[in-house]
């Protein structure tokens, strides 16, 4: 079992995931291995990562979460990331997110 970085909320096949926290390169890291642990064990489909709260995204978070989005398609998990914030979306966009 691994050590829950983030609530989660189960509702049907999907999994959503408000981030609340400050990321930093060893939460995001445990945060990826925590929502791929989730999607296998609750057979999730559908995954959307709220990152309203989230002020600053650097390009290896950046990276990460588009990583993550990569690995739950490759599970059979459609990924949506919600709440992004207009500075956030310009570092996603010039990061290639």
């Amino acid at each position: 079992m691994v050590n829950r970085v983030v609530p989660t909320i189960k509702l049907y096949d999907y999994l959503i995931v408000p981030i609340q926290i400050e990321l930093d390169d060893t939460t995001v890291e445990a945060m990826q291995e925590q929502i791929l642990n989730e999607i296998d064990e609750k057979r999730i489909k559908g995954l959307i990562i709220d990152v309203s709260m989230v002020e600053i995204i650097d390009s290896y978070i950046s990276y990460t979460l588009t990583e993550t989005a990569a690995m739950a398609k490759m599970m059979g998990c459609n990924t949506v990331i919600c709440g992004i914030q207009p500075t956030v979306a310009l570092t996603l966009a010039q990061n290639g997110g």
